[in-house]
C-alpha cells in the first residue's frame, strides 16, 4: 500500500515511517520540516518526501496515494493558545482540504491523529469513553474537534476516516520534542 505520511519528520511520524515501511508499506512523506533538524542520538533514514507546508498541499501530493496517515499540526495546547487563527488556519482549514483532495483523489483510508484534549475536563472520576461529550477548552483541542466534524461530513461509502484521540505521547523518538512535556 502506498501511504502519505503528513507529518514524518515529527515526533511521531519518525518512529512511526519506519515501521510502515517495515510492514512492508511504500511511504511517501509530507512535511514543513519544522523538527528536521531537532535530532537526539540517530534518527532513521526519512522516507522520499517533500517539504511543504499543509496549508500549500494539492492534488499532486495525494495522487497515487492508497491511505493517508494525518499527523502533521501545531501539536499542543500552549502553542494553540499563542497563535489561535495560525492553530485553526492549519489544523483546521489544512487538514480538511487535504482530506476532501484525498477523498477527490480516491483515497479510501484516512486515519486522522486528534487529540484526548477533545473531551476537555472530565473531573469527578468519570469514565471517558470515545461516547463522552466533547468539551474541548483550548484553540488546539477546538481545531482538533472542527476538523473531526468536518471529516465525519465528508465521509461516505468510498472515504471512511479513522480519528485517534491520543493523549500526550511521551518516550524517546530521534526527533524528541522539549517543548511539549519537558518544558510544559
Amino acid at each position: 500500500m502506498r501511504v502519505l505520511l503528513t507529518g514524518h519528520q515529527g515526533y511521531l511520524g519518525t518512529v512511526m515511517a519506519p515501521v510502515l515501511t517495515a510492514a512492508g508499506h511504500e511511504v511517501v512523506g509530507l512535511d514543513a520540516g519544522l523538527f528536521a533538524d531537532c535530532v537526539l542520538g540517530p534518527v532513521p533514514d526519512d522516507p522520499p518526501g517533500r517539504r511543504v507546508d499543509l496549508r500549500d498541499v494539492t492534488a499532486e501530493h495525494v495522487a497515487g496515494v492508497d491511505a493517508v496517515i494525518h499527523l502533521a499540526a501545531l501539536s499542543n495546547d500552549p502553542l494553540g493558545s499563542l497563535a489561535p487563527e495560525l492553530t485553526y488556519d492549519i489544523n483546521h482549514h489544512a487538514s480538511v482540504r487535504l482530506a476532501r483532495l484525498a477523498r477527490d483523489a480516491g483515497v479510501q483510508r484516512f486515519l486522522y491523529a486528534s487529540t484526548c484534549s477533545v473531551y476537555g475536563a472530565a473531573g469527578g472520576g468519570e469514565l471517558v469513553t470515545e461516547d463522552a461529550p466533547l468539551r474541548p477548552v483550548t484553540p488546539y483541542a477546538e481545531s482538533k474537534v472542527r476538523v473531526e466534524d468536518d471529516l465525519h461530513a465528508l465521509s461516505d461509502g468510498d472515504f471512511s476516516p479513522v480519528y485517534m484521540r491520543n493523549a500526550t505521547a511521551f518516550g524517546f523518538s530521534p526527533r524528541l520534542r522539549a517543548d511539549i512535556v519537558l518544558n510544559n
